[in-house]
């Protein structure tokens, strides 16, 4: 049993790399025909490729993602394959992007990182007050670590109107104990697809254990300027690919991806 068992997960294994390298030889093939052959591969190449050619990788992507809770359970293989289907539709839709259209909201499905990550505070955390990915990266393990803690939805609200991003983290730091870590930011467009998101402040919102401190917010930039400097809860994430339901976020410096879905 143990031998068919390692055996049926090597066929899936192997099932999932052909997946993935028959989209990008497919994508690659569609990019030729249209261009004049394959001597012409490379950055240039990508220029006919409609969001269209990119739906099979896309459902492909959607599907592998589905099964990871966010990326909370994904193995360095999962995140391989992740990573080099988000590659395919960056290099080839990545000059699509529209930055107006990023507006609304967006649920996270998806984080390269732990999944708390994908509110700005700790993005801000790490590059102005820590100034540290090393010493950061340490304190996150740590945070992941705690016995009971879970993450929930993630979700963020952009509009461009007032200026602002709103994140919001469903928490359950031990059991029983619940809350929803809200992050208002201020929001800028850095064309041609750039966002510089400027961390104001947090609360913690719909506490089932201490439902006073709904109306308490911390002053992040106010306090994390007065340590390190101005500009210091000031961040920058890449849209590195974005349709009508679906956007692919890059943090700076660090690289790493976020994946939401229009909600």
């Amino acid at each position: 049993m143990a031998l068919m068992s390692t055996s049926c997960n090597a066929l899936a294994k192997c099932s999932r790399r052909y997946t993935l390298q028959y989209h990008v030889a497919a994508l690659r093939q569609n990019r030729a025909t249209h261009i004049g052959g394959p001597a012409r591969l490379g950055a240039a190449a990508f220029e006919s490729v409609s969001l269209d050619d990119l739906l099979p990788t896309k459902l492909e992507l959607l599907k592998k993602v589905a099964c990871l809770n966010r990326g909370a359970i994904a193995s360095s293989n999962d995140k391989y394959e992740v990573s080099s289907f988000v590659e395919v539709m960056e290099d080839a839709a990545g000059s699509l992007v529209q930055l107006d259209d990023v507006q609304g909201k967006w649920e996270l499905l998806y984080s390269s990182v732990e999944p708390f990550r994908s509110s700005p505070f700790f993005w801000a955390f790490q590059e102005g007050l820590v100034q540290s990915r090393g010493v950061a990266a340490q304190i996150f393990s740590f945070t992941d670590s705690i016995p009971g803690a879970h993450v929930g939805a993630a979700y963020q609200t952009i509009s461009f109107d007032t200026a602002k991003l709103i994140s919001e983290v469903d928490l359950e730091v031990f059991p029983g104990i619940r809350g929803t870590v809200v992050t208002t930011s201020m929001v800028v467009q850095e064309p041609p697809r750039s966002l510089a998101v400027t961390v104001q402040n947090t609360r913690v919102a719909n506490s089932n254990l201490l439902p006073f401190v709904d109306s308490v917010t911390v002053p992040v930039q106010e306090i994390m300027e007065a340590v390190r400097g101005p500009g210091s809860t000031r961040v920058a994430v890449d849209i590195t690919y974005l349709d009508s339901d679906l956007r692919i976020s890059r943090t700076r410096p660090d690289n790493e991806i976020f994946i939401y879905r229009r909600v």
